[in-house]
């Protein structure tokens, strides 16, 4: 009989080959990626990278014609669209949706919803990059892509290895064991390595390498980060925004239930008052929500 070593060895090596799968980033997205990465840009720049995609534009026009926005008279033009509906909430809703595209003609398992999934994505990447711009954080350049690819890998199960993927939350729900101990006991991985592994092979660099990998134990990170003294690896500050999301109720899938009481934002040997992080936060949250329901 096989060891219980030697099968899981083997399921591993059947869930990484999902990798193979991933779709590649087209010229397109990674322009958006790395021109979006930084909070500033403009209307224009927006403009310019979105109406090279037909897919995008096309989203970008129905969000600012929906309900949601009340638009009295149709948007026809993108760079309509943007300044109607703002920059920063076009900016998250045209990098989130540019990278779950990715995997849109792929049918999605029961229990997995991109509704929920990217708003969790982005709400993780907005809290993130708002506390970026309070605390000393290395590499804060990287912060909201690695908010918004920090799941990704259960994306990439979820489309890749839809019964595995079933399997996985039939377990958690059932015996109330965490996700990551399911996940590595059915796929011989968790969604947090895969996460890593799909950010490497897009090459977006090591800080989101290790931020992504790490996001649930953001220790295993420092001997790789190695931030400068006084200042916070970006594998922390995703941790405590997913947690904090997670906490309201905002999860990327229906297991878990929100906390009486989130998690307090606290860094240590770092000065830090949440209450203005929390506020624009819950403000952007707002609009967002709509933009992705």
């Amino acid at each position: 009989m096989p060891s219980k070593g030697l099968h899981l060895s083997s399921v591993r090596s059947r869930t990484l080959q999902c990798l193979e799968k991933l779709p590649r980033l087209s010229p397109a997205t990674s322009q958006l990626l790395s021109r979006l990465a930084r909070p500033q840009c403009s209307v224009s720049d927006l403009t310019g990278l979105v109406e090279h995609d037909p897919v995008l534009c096309g989203q970008i026009l129905r969000l600012a014609n929906s309900a949601e926005f009340g638009r009295a008279q149709p948007i026809t033009s993108v760079q309509h669209a943007i300044a109607m509906v703002g920059v920063g909430t076009m900016r998250k809703f045209t990098l989130a949706s540019s990278l779950s595209n990715l995997f849109a003609r792929h049918p999605k398992p029961n229990g997995f919803s991109l509704a929920r999934f990217n708003i969790h994505a982005v709400a993780v990447a907005t809290l993130a990059e708002l506390l970026a711009e309070e605390l000393p954080v290395e590499s804060p350049q990287g912060t909201f892509v690695a908010g918004l690819l920090h799941d990704i890998g259960t994306m990439l199960v979820a489309v890749n290895l839809p019964t595995q993927f079933e399997h996985v939350l039939e377990v958690a729900a059932v015996t109330g064991a965490p996700l990551l101990q399911c996940e590595w006991d059915i796929l011989g991985t968790t969604h947090a390595e895969l996460s890593g592994l799909a950010a490497s092979r897009w090459e977006l660099g090591d800080p989101i390498i290790w931020a992504v990998t790490h996001h649930h134990d953001p220790a295993q990170a420092e001997a790789f980060e190695r931030p400068a003294r006084g200042r916070l690896g970006l594998s922390v500050v995703i941790h405590q925004a997913d947690e904090f999301v997670n906490a309201l109720g905002m999860t990327a899938l229906t297991l878990a239930k929100p906390s009486a009481e989130p998690p307090e934002l606290k860094f240590p040997g770092i000065s830090f008052s949440p209450e203005r992080t929390l506020k624009q936060f819950e403000q952007q949250l707002q609009t967002l929500g709509e933009a992705f329901h």
